[in-house]
């Protein structure tokens, strides 16, 4: 199995449409109960570095792993910029193989959700749980996608994205669901026009596989977690009460 590549075309959007250092619900979640763990920390499929940035600007010991090298190198650039030089590891969570053990792990904004095969999202959480120290915690977010529910099989404008070069780049995007093994597939193309013409083009594959809350409690409780918890909204306590909610699990390795 492997992860959704991102791009460059799909990288440079996902910069644009998500910046470093914005109002994100989960950064001040994060940055609560990640400090308040202390010790080695890791952030698994980092991405741009939306999330370690604050992280280690909170003084957070975090390193931060994940499969593109678009992203990789996106996230490096970030951080030089900003004088942040974190431990920042290149490859699968699934495979997870990286030296010593870690207080916490934290997966955020439903990117655990990219393991597209039920056998990847169970090896990633044995992986995890071979990682952490004992009493280790993980910290995984995950959602419906219930926008492509609605609109399966129907091609979709998306708006267009305008670039600091002055070019822009126009989005279609189609999805169809596979209901039996809960997985969402949307396919979409970028086009990046600058000057009336047509400089760079990308496809991507995006699946999505989703659990519902108590399928994924006991996903937890059969690969080695105890102490399991569930909340929505990145907010401490508040029960999940909606299919539009984001459900922030906490667990501790058994």
């Amino acid at each position: 199995m492997t992860l959704t590549v991102y791009g460059p075309l799909c990288t440079e959007v996902y910069e644009i449409t998500k910046p470093i250092g914005q109002d994100y619900p989960d950064i001040p979640y994060y940055i609560k109960h990640l400090s308040s763990i202390g010790g080695r920390i890791l952030e698994a499929m980092v991405g741009t570095g939306r999330l370690l940035i604050p992280l280690l600007e909170a003084g957070i010991n975090v390193e931060g792993i994940n499969s593109s090298p678009n992203m990789l190198a996106a996230s490096s650039k970030h951080c030089a910029d900003r004088n942040l030089n974190p431990v920042v590891h290149q490859g699968c969570v699934e495979n997870l193989d990286i030296p010593g053990k870690f207080s916490a792990i934290a997966v955020s904004f439903g990117s655990f959700m990219l393991l597209e095969k039920r056998t990847a999202a169970v090896a990633t959480l044995q992986a995890f749980a071979r990682h952490l120290e004992p009493q280790g915690q993980i910290f995984i977010d995950l959602e419906l996608p219930i926008e492509d529910f609605k609109t399966e099989n129907i091609v979709k404008q998306r708006s267009s994205i305008k670039c600091p070069d002055g070019s822009t780049i126009l989005l279609q995007s189609t999805s169809w669901i596979d209901w039996l093994n809960q997985l969402n597939t949307t396919v979409i193309r970028y086009e990046k026009w600058k000057e009336g013409k047509l400089v760079a083009t990308e496809l991507q594959n995006l699946s999505l596989h989703w659990f519902g809350r108590d399928e994924f409690i006991m996903c937890l409780r059969e690969n080695g977690y105890k102490d399991i918890t569930v909340s929505a909204n990145y907010t401490d306590g508040l029960e999940p009460n909606s299919y539009n909610d984001t459900l922030c699990f906490s667990a501790v390795l058994a």
